[in-house]
């Protein structure tokens, strides 16, 4: 059955992005020459797939359809994995409902009692709520700007609110938001819509029924554990990427700017940095500590059920805990007075594996095309640049050092799939190429092998 699900969502997102492809290469949808084959699959892969990374500025180089077509994607891509497989769920119809439903239990965090279409009316009705909000706090924040407030304030707005709450981080601007580096409204609009799609649906709905609760009942401890993790691991990661930001940037990027532009510059990169890809400040202006923390951040993303890619930040939570636990001497990963299983470590473990696996290799295969077996030094963009682009792709974030557009069709192939797979997960794609196997019956003996 899990198989079977895996396989439609694989398929699922297989098929918007080749409709998407076909819709982006139409000569209705691009200013001039109409788009070529690898553009227009990059583009449609990057935004089903929610990441950002462009060949080509969309607000000069798409027509109003194309931008229409490109919001398009970025909402149905937007709306999550996981609740594309709620709809596919409710769609096909399966008998064994016991199955669906503890499918998307598992796959939604653990809340429980939650069916495919519960889960798919909730996420449909969430994200046009908060995607409304934000929306008119950017309309109000670009027509002061701009000076006017007509329709296509109005489209600027509505776009950038879907872009950002889907953690998509496409731009209608030639130079992003960098013109808004110093707006609070802007940047605050953008960071708030960035992160509450980026915790996850579980999450928000977790934080909604807790709101219900009488006030002498609202507290911490009342979360679910996934809850509780979620938040704790987005806290302290945007709180040590700014701090971050700030002390390697404080001379460089940032030299000009008044404090409190700083101040919000450093928050708006570490949060962006997790899945968006919207910038206030010329990505490939940044020192190369920036950059290395911000390779790590891209790397563990969003959170399960959110918008974003990323190996999630639970999983970095349980990699933490397990590590933690272990330094103390217990045999189990220990979170806030809970065990967590063994089997959901392991899983955690395979999950980082496999995209650390798949970002050496990405990063071995843009050096080897882009700069054959050259010397390091002859090399036509730094290894780091390769690493930062890899790693923006994998995690579905969308920064860029500013090489995208200037790299081979080969490598853009490369990063075409290193999308896909970060959006859709290495593990859901190799079980539903391989498929899953039953456990065996026995067990080989144990022997030990030193670590460490």
């Amino acid at each position: 059955m899990t198989t079977r699900i895996q396989k439609a969502i694989v398929a699922s997102f297989a098929g918007l992005i080749a409709s998407g492809t076909v819709l982006l290469m139409l000569p209705a949808s691009a200013v001039g020459p109409r788009l070529g084959f690898v553009e227009a699959l990059f583009t449609s892969t990057s935004a089903v797939c929610v990441t950002g990374l462009t060949v080509f500025d969309p607000g000069t180089r798409l027509t109003p359809a194309g931008q229409f077509f490109l919001l398009a994607l970025i909402q149905l891509g937007g709306l999550g994995i996981l609740s594309l497989s709620g709809f596919v769920l409710a769609m096909v119809r399966q008998r064994d409902e016991l199955s669906q439903r503890m499918y998307v239990e598992t796959a939604h965090g653990g809340l429980r009692g939650v069916t495919p279409r519960s889960v798919l009316l909730h996420a449909v009705a969430t994200t046009a709520l908060i995607e409304g909000v934000g929306a008119v706090l950017l309309f109000i924040a670009f027509g002061l700007r701009r000076g006017e407030f007509g329709l296509q304030t109005t489209w600027l707005a509505l776009f950038h609110s879907i872009s950002a709450f889907c953690n998509a981080g496409f731009s209608l601007f030639p130079d992003n938001l960098e013109s808004y580096r110093d707006d609070p409204i802007v940047n605050l609009a953008v960071m708030g819509l960035i992160v509450v799609g980026g915790i996850g649906f579980t999450v928000i709905a977790d934080l909604t029924r807790i709101r219900r609760l009488p006030r002498r009942n609202r507290n911490w401890w009342r979360l679910s554990l996934h809850t509780r993790m979620v938040l704790l691991v987005t806290g302290l990661l945007i709180g040590a990427g700014a701090v971050v930001f700030l002390f390697c940037e404080w001379t460089n990027s940032l030299r000009d700017a008044p404090w409190h532009g700083r101040i919000l510059a450093a928050l708006f990169y570490s949060v962006t940095c997790r899945t968006a890809g919207f910038d206030t400040v010329l990505t490939g202006t940044l020192t190369s500590v920036t950059l290395l923390f911000g390779i790590l951040l891209m790397v563990v993303g969003a959170s399960p059920g959110g918008t974003g890619g990323g190996v999630k930040t639970s999983t970095a939570g349980i990699l933490a805990c397990s590590a933690w636990s272990r330094i103390r001497g217990r045999n189990a990963a220990e979170f806030q007075g809970r065990t967590i299983p063994d089997s959901t470590v392991a899983k955690a473990v395979a999950t980082v594996a496999s995209f650390v696996i798949l970002l050496l290799a990405a990063n071995t295969a843009l050096a080897i095309i882009e700069g054959g077996f050259a010397s390091h030094r002859a090399r036509p963009a730094p290894l780091l640049d390769y690493a930062f682009e890899t790693a923006s792709a994998i995690g579905t974030v969308g920064l860029s050092t500013g090489i995208t557009a200037g790299l081979s069709d080969l490598s853009k192939l490369v990063l075409i799939a290193l999308m896909y797979l970060g959006r859709t997960g290495p593990l859901v794609v190799g079980a539903s190429l391989i498929g899953l196997h039953k456990p065996k019956p026995y067990a080989y003996p144990q022997e030990d092998v030193l670590v460490g």
